[in-house]
């Protein structure tokens, strides 16, 4: 009894017997199972969009009819550790060091600010709001609100 090729991707090996018996070979486990025509439509319908999701550029038979994968990688573990080529789309783009730097040097920020300190910073730096706005909403005088800034900004330039 001889069991096709199916692409890497696909899971499982699929074949029908001489006497019209569906059967699926686990690729994993090696279990092999008859199943339902009606699940072995299923499966085929699948194993024919992952070969055809290949592309005619990255395929070729074989004298057998069954299909060949060249150099194309589908799978997270087929990759070598040391081949960094192929993993390069897995890198992250961001620079997540200097985020948590910056975080980091916020929080030690405030903790150093006082609590009016505090609010004018958060409500400028998180809520968007001007300094003008921030004056009115907590009703204190522009002047004062100017100073506080001022105090902000010099404790800001002493950590970053």
């Amino acid at each position: 009894m001889k069991i096709p090729k199916t692409p890497i991707a696909f899971d499982y090996d699929l074949w029908t017997t001489e006497d019209g018996k569906c059967m699926v070979r686990v690729k994993r486990t090696g279990e092999i199972s008859e199943v339902d025509r009606k699940v072995m439509r299923i499966l085929r319908a699948e194993e024919k969009r992952i070969r055809r999701s290949y592309g005619s550029d990255n395929t070729s038979e074989d004298e057998d009819g069954a299909e060949k994968i060249s150099d194309t990688v589908l799978s997270l573990d087929a990759i070598p550790e040391d081949d960094v080529k192929s993993a390069a789309w897995l890198a992250d783009s961001r620079d997540c060091m200097e985020e948590l730097i910056t975080a980091l040097k916020e929080k030690e920020l405030l903790s150093i600010l006082t609590e009016k300190q505090r609010e004018l910073y958060l409500a400028m730096t998180r809520e968007g709001l001007t300094l003008r706005e921030f004056a009115r909403r907590k009703g204190i005088g522009i002047r004062a609100a100017f100073d506080l800034k001022a105090a902000v900004q010099k404790k800001f330039q002493r950590i970053f």
